[in-house]
């Protein structure tokens, strides 16, 4: 028989024993615990009966409606006990039923004498007779008291004696299927050593020989079960590492020539590595180079179209005024839109200045102490009549607990806060603007503009910080240079803090600066190369 068929029978005769020792053990268990719930509700009405005993004695004595109202409850209390119990055997039934009609006669009985006492007490009846019913009831109480008395204790008895007999029952079975266990793990034990402990000792002395490089040897374990399986495969296995080992030695040889090439190959991608990062560096410095060169011209080129935008502008606000001559409809129209051409190209130019200044480091951050609420109220004074043209609201509040100063670049605070106010009221065709300073996370300060307008898409919520980004919308699509906000967030990020908005397609949208209350310049090197 394979050792594996074995096992498998061994194992499975261990776990019909241990199920039946399992079963046996919870039968005896269901059992001893049901005879132990039976006594403790026996022992409970034994103690309620020894009560319900003395809380008579208590009334005979003294005839107070006190121990009268107790007797009642505890004689309840011992109804509802003896109901609960459950008996196995006739006799305890028998014994059972007598404790109950006792304890109804009883509270028959105790009732008679409560009576009679109250009408001994009221003089309803003869004092003499009175006492002479109450002596004869209260006997007869008592011997209802002693009867209830001796069956709860035979029923207790009883009780005691089936959870032994059922605890005996349970221990002799485990005891018989446990030994049953030791002596089948004892014959499984000695088949195991035969079979499998030295046929695997010899195969590992076999081993322990090839280990110590004898390669030679062989286990010499000719058997049908999984042992001799094992022992052929160990044997063909030290056969074919015998060959290995032939075969390694040639690979050795031809690694250590593929190592010296490898090493010469080494040799040369590093020089190759070093010439690349020469040339990267080189590439690198062209880049700034030509970086630097990009900024001047769209200075220069600034500069340059500043001055006949002016001209252009001057002029034509000259004509609108009638300073050069009356002119037709038709004359005043088309200068307008000269004049309205100009002026948003004048505008571009100086986005673009204001930009490249920024991307150069041409921008210096301007350090000054400010109390941020008048900063924010002056701002909101001075776009309040854009706001009322429009018939919007235009309010700011703060919190109660903010600086009265903070320490920031108030130029370019103002900068940011009057492009994103004036956003707000260009797209919003009704309702409010509101301004609110606040508190925010990690000690920075909050600055809110929130809007009733157009709102703006999800997915144009970071794209409207991109160069020249427009929100494309029936009202006023074109308008502006598309360059505001893209300032508004270089210049928020120059004061150390951050610019974002919440927003949602036709339902407003509310952008916020964050600033810390007190500018520190930043140490990174490279801070002015990130954008």
């Amino acid at each position: 028989m394979r050792i594996s068929t074995r096992i498998r029978l061994s194992a499975i005769f261990a776990v019909l024993l241990a199920t039946a020792a399992g079963v046996t053990l919870m039968v005896g268990l269901q059992s001893m615990n049901a005879a132990i719930d039976r006594s403790r509700a026996i022992t409970d009405s034994l103690n309620d009966t020894f009560e319900l005993s003395m809380l008579t004695t208590d009334y005979l004595i003294n005839y107070e409606p006190r121990a009268e109202s107790q007797w009642h409850a505890k004689q309840d209390e011992l109804h509802s006990v003896l109901v609960a119990v459950e008996v196995t055997t006739e006799t305890d039934r028998v014994l059972l039923n007598q404790m109950t009609d006792d304890l109804d006669q009883a509270h028959v009985v105790f009732s008679e004498i409560a009576a009679a006492h109250q009408r001994r007490v009221k003089g309803e009846i003869d004092e003499d007779v009175a006492i002479e019913l109450e002596s004869r009831l209260t006997a007869r109480l008592l011997v209802l008291m002693q009867s209830m008395v001796s069956d709860a204790v035979q029923l207790a008895g009883h009780a005691g004696a089936d959870a032994r007999t059922a605890e005996q029952a349970t221990i002799l079975g485990v005891l018989l299927i446990s030994g049953l266990g030791v002596i089948t793990m004892i014959a499984i034990g000695v088949s195991a050593d035969r079979s499998i402990v030295r046929p695997l000792e010899d195969l590992r002395k076999t081993a322990s020989r090839v280990g110590r490089g004898n390669l030679d040897v062989r286990s010499g374990i000719e058997r049908s079960d999984e042992v001799g399986e094992l022992a052929g495969a160990f044997d063909g296995m030290v056969t074919n590492l015998q060959r290995s080992y032939t075969m390694l030695q040639n690979e050795i040889a031809e690694r250590r020539r593929a190592e010296e090439a490898l090493h010469e190959y080494k040799d040369h991608l590093e020089q190759t590595v070093q010439e690349r990062t020469s040339e990267l560096m080189v590439l690198n410095e062209d880049l700034q180079r030509a970086t630097r060169a990009k900024d001047d011209f769209l200075a220069s080129m600034s500069h340059e179209l500043r001055t006949p935008l002016n001209s252009v502008i001057g002029f034509t606000d000259l004509m609108l005024k009638g300073r050069t001559g009356e002119l037709n409809d038709e004359q005043r129209r088309q200068i307008d839109m000269v004049n309205d051409a100009g002026k948003q190209l004048l505008s571009l130019v100086n986005d673009v200045l204001e930009l490249t200044r920024i991307d150069a480091g041409a921008a210096p951050v301007t350090v000054e102490s400010f109390d941020p609420c008048e900063a924010v109220r002056r701002l909101v004074e001075m776009m309040l009549p854009v706001a009322e043209a429009k018939g919007l609201s235009l309010t700011h509040t703060s919190d109660l607990d903010l600086p009265a100063t903070i320490e920031s670049d108030r130029g370019k605070v103002d900068q940011v806060m009057l492009n994103l106010i004036g956003n707000a009221i260009k797209f919003t065709d009704k309702g409010s603007v509101t301004v609110t300073i606040r508190r925010h996370d990690d000690g920075l300060l909050a600055f809110d503009v929130r809007d009733t307008g157009i709102g703006i898409p999800a997915e144009e919520t970071e794209r409207i910080f991109e160069h020249f980004h427009q929100v494309q919308t029936s009202a006023l699509s074109g308008t502006g240079t598309g360059l505001g906000l893209a300032i508004s967030r270089r210049l928020a990020e120059a004061l150390g803090g951050h610019l974002t908005v919440a927003s949602e397609g036709g339902k407003g949208s509310t952008f916020t600066l964050t600033l810390p209350t007190v500018y520190v310049e930043s140490t990174d090197e490279t801070a002015d190369t990130s954008s």
